[in-house]
Protein backbone atom coordinates (compact mmCIF):
# COMPACT_ATOMS: atom_id res chain seq x y z
CA UNK A 1 0.00 0.00 0.00
CA UNK A 2 1.40 3.38 -1.00
CA UNK A 3 1.64 5.84 1.92
CA UNK A 4 2.75 8.73 -0.30
CA UNK A 5 -0.69 10.04 -1.14
CA UNK A 6 -1.15 13.73 -1.70
CA UNK A 7 -4.18 15.87 -0.98
CA UNK A 8 -6.02 16.98 -4.11
CA UNK A 9 -5.26 20.57 -5.07
CA UNK A 10 -8.00 23.02 -4.14
CA UNK A 11 -9.29 24.87 -7.19
CA UNK A 12 -9.07 28.64 -6.96
CA UNK A 13 -12.31 30.51 -7.68
CA UNK A 14 -12.05 33.31 -10.22
CA UNK A 15 -14.29 36.27 -10.97
CA UNK A 16 -14.67 34.97 -14.53
CA UNK A 17 -16.45 31.88 -13.12
CA UNK A 18 -19.07 33.89 -11.18
CA UNK A 19 -22.46 33.37 -12.87
CA UNK A 20 -24.07 36.42 -14.44
CA UNK A 21 -27.21 36.12 -12.26
CA UNK A 22 -24.99 36.45 -9.17
CA UNK A 23 -23.38 39.65 -10.45
CA UNK A 24 -26.77 41.12 -11.40
CA UNK A 25 -28.09 40.36 -7.89
CA UNK A 26 -25.35 42.17 -5.96
CA UNK A 27 -26.59 45.04 -3.78
CA UNK A 28 -25.06 48.42 -4.65
CA UNK A 29 -22.99 48.43 -1.41
CA UNK A 30 -20.91 45.34 -2.25
CA UNK A 31 -18.77 43.83 -4.99
CA UNK A 32 -16.98 40.52 -5.49
CA UNK A 33 -13.17 40.43 -5.43
CA UNK A 34 -10.56 37.83 -4.44
CA UNK A 35 -10.83 37.04 -0.74
CA UNK A 36 -8.24 38.18 1.78
CA UNK A 37 -9.44 35.45 4.17
CA UNK A 38 -9.00 32.47 1.84
CA UNK A 39 -6.78 32.98 -1.21
CA UNK A 40 -8.62 30.20 -3.10
CA UNK A 41 -12.00 31.92 -2.85
CA UNK A 42 -13.90 34.98 -3.99
CA UNK A 43 -15.09 37.33 -1.24
CA UNK A 44 -17.77 39.96 -0.78
CA UNK A 45 -16.36 43.45 -0.23
CA UNK A 46 -18.17 46.58 0.98
CA UNK A 47 -17.64 49.38 -1.54
CA UNK A 48 -20.05 51.79 0.14
CA UNK A 49 -20.86 52.21 3.83
CA UNK A 50 -23.24 49.53 5.15
CA UNK A 51 -25.17 50.62 8.22
CA UNK A 52 -25.68 48.51 11.32
CA UNK A 53 -28.93 46.54 11.12
CA UNK A 54 -28.98 46.15 7.31
CA UNK A 55 -30.45 42.79 6.26
CA UNK A 56 -29.32 40.78 3.22
CA UNK A 57 -30.90 37.65 1.80
CA UNK A 58 -32.23 35.14 1.58
CA UNK A 59 -29.31 32.75 1.10
CA UNK A 60 -30.18 30.68 -2.00
CA UNK A 61 -29.31 27.10 -2.93
CA UNK A 62 -30.64 23.58 -3.43
CA UNK A 63 -32.63 22.04 -0.58
CA UNK A 64 -30.99 18.69 0.28
CA UNK A 65 -30.66 16.16 3.06
CA UNK A 66 -27.33 16.45 4.91
CA UNK A 67 -26.19 13.09 3.49
CA UNK A 68 -26.46 14.56 -0.04
CA UNK A 69 -24.16 17.52 0.67
CA UNK A 70 -20.57 17.03 -0.49
CA UNK A 71 -19.13 20.35 0.74
CA UNK A 72 -20.40 22.12 3.87
CA UNK A 73 -18.61 25.41 3.07
CA UNK A 74 -21.52 26.79 1.04
CA UNK A 75 -24.52 25.67 3.04
CA UNK A 76 -26.84 26.28 5.99
CA UNK A 77 -29.02 23.77 7.81
CA UNK A 78 -32.65 24.68 8.48
CA UNK A 79 -35.22 22.66 10.41
CA UNK A 80 -38.48 21.88 8.58
CA UNK A 81 -41.20 20.39 10.83
CA UNK A 82 -42.33 17.87 8.19
CA UNK A 83 -38.90 17.09 6.72
CA UNK A 84 -36.43 17.45 9.61
CA UNK A 85 -33.04 19.09 9.09
CA UNK A 86 -32.46 20.12 5.48
CA UNK A 87 -29.49 21.90 3.93
CA UNK A 88 -29.65 24.96 1.72
CA UNK A 89 -26.64 24.07 -0.43
CA UNK A 90 -25.01 26.68 -2.68
CA UNK A 91 -21.94 24.63 -3.60
CA UNK A 92 -22.91 24.99 -7.27
CA UNK A 93 -22.57 28.74 -8.02
CA UNK A 94 -25.33 28.40 -10.64
CA UNK A 95 -27.77 27.43 -7.86
CA UNK A 96 -26.72 30.08 -5.32
CA UNK A 97 -26.69 33.86 -5.09
CA UNK A 98 -24.04 36.40 -4.03
CA UNK A 99 -24.35 35.40 -0.36
CA UNK A 100 -22.55 32.18 -1.30
CA UNK A 101 -19.36 34.27 -1.50
CA UNK A 102 -19.53 35.54 2.11
CA UNK A 103 -16.45 34.04 3.79
CA UNK A 104 -15.50 33.21 7.38
CA UNK A 105 -14.11 35.89 9.66
CA UNK A 106 -10.69 35.31 11.16
CA UNK A 107 -11.88 36.18 14.67
CA UNK A 108 -14.95 37.04 16.71
CA UNK A 109 -13.66 40.62 16.94
CA UNK A 110 -14.21 40.95 13.21
CA UNK A 111 -17.78 39.73 13.42
CA UNK A 112 -20.18 42.23 11.93
CA UNK A 113 -22.81 39.97 10.42
CA UNK A 114 -25.24 37.57 12.04
CA UNK A 115 -27.44 34.90 10.43
CA UNK A 116 -31.19 35.05 10.95
CA UNK A 117 -33.73 32.37 10.13
CA UNK A 118 -36.97 33.92 8.90
CA UNK A 119 -39.69 31.56 7.64
CA UNK A 120 -37.19 28.76 6.93
CA UNK A 121 -34.86 31.09 5.01
CA UNK A 122 -31.41 32.39 6.03
CA UNK A 123 -30.67 36.13 6.02
CA UNK A 124 -27.58 38.03 7.18
CA UNK A 125 -27.91 41.13 9.37
CA UNK A 126 -25.05 43.55 10.01
CA UNK A 127 -24.05 43.98 13.65
CA UNK A 128 -21.93 47.09 13.09
CA UNK A 129 -21.47 49.69 10.40
CA UNK A 130 -18.93 48.81 7.71
CA UNK A 131 -16.96 51.52 5.97
CA UNK A 132 -16.51 51.70 2.22
CA UNK A 133 -13.44 50.26 0.58
CA UNK A 134 -11.82 50.78 -2.83
CA UNK A 135 -10.71 47.75 -4.93
CA UNK A 136 -7.23 49.23 -5.48
CA UNK A 137 -6.65 48.67 -1.77
CA UNK A 138 -6.74 44.91 -2.31
CA UNK A 139 -3.03 45.04 -3.11
CA UNK A 140 -2.15 47.02 0.03
CA UNK A 141 -1.21 45.61 3.44
CA UNK A 142 -3.41 42.62 4.32
CA UNK A 143 -5.66 42.60 7.41
CA UNK A 144 -6.12 46.38 7.53
CA UNK A 145 -8.74 48.67 6.13
CA UNK A 146 -7.88 50.53 2.96
CA UNK A 147 -6.52 53.95 3.78
CA UNK A 148 -5.94 53.07 7.43
CA UNK A 149 -3.32 51.27 9.46
CA UNK A 150 -4.10 48.65 12.07
CA UNK A 151 -7.86 48.80 11.75
CA UNK A 152 -9.60 45.56 10.69
CA UNK A 153 -11.21 45.70 7.27
CA UNK A 154 -15.00 45.33 6.82
CA UNK A 155 -16.33 41.95 5.86
CA UNK A 156 -19.51 39.93 6.33
CA UNK A 157 -18.92 36.72 8.22
CA UNK A 158 -20.70 34.20 10.46
CA UNK A 159 -19.06 33.60 13.85
CA UNK A 160 -20.92 32.02 16.76
CA UNK A 161 -23.89 29.69 16.71
CA UNK A 162 -27.32 31.30 16.84
CA UNK A 163 -28.96 29.48 19.76
CA UNK A 164 -32.24 31.36 19.39
CA UNK A 165 -32.85 29.95 15.92
CA UNK A 166 -33.59 26.50 14.62
CA UNK A 167 -30.87 26.95 11.98
CA UNK A 168 -27.53 25.21 12.36
CA UNK A 169 -24.37 26.90 11.18
CA UNK A 170 -22.25 29.80 12.36
CA UNK A 171 -22.95 33.42 13.15
CA UNK A 172 -21.82 36.07 10.67
CA UNK A 173 -19.74 39.19 10.73
CA UNK A 174 -18.78 42.14 8.56
CA UNK A 175 -15.25 43.44 9.08
CA UNK A 176 -13.79 46.45 7.32
CA UNK A 177 -14.02 45.85 3.53
CA UNK A 178 -14.42 42.09 2.99
CA UNK A 179 -17.74 40.68 4.08
CA UNK A 180 -17.09 37.41 5.94
CA UNK A 181 -18.43 35.11 8.65
CA UNK A 182 -16.90 33.14 11.54
CA UNK A 183 -17.65 29.50 12.34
Amino acid sequence: MNQNTTEPAVATETLAEVPEHVLRGLPEEVRLFPSAVDKTRIGVWATKPILKGKKFGPFVGDKKKRSQVKNNVYMWEVYYPNLGWMCIDATDPEKGNWLRYVNWACSGEEQNLFPLEINRAIYYKTLKTASAWHPDALHQRPRTSPGSVGRPKPRLQPSSRDHSSKSRHSACSLTAPEVTWNQ
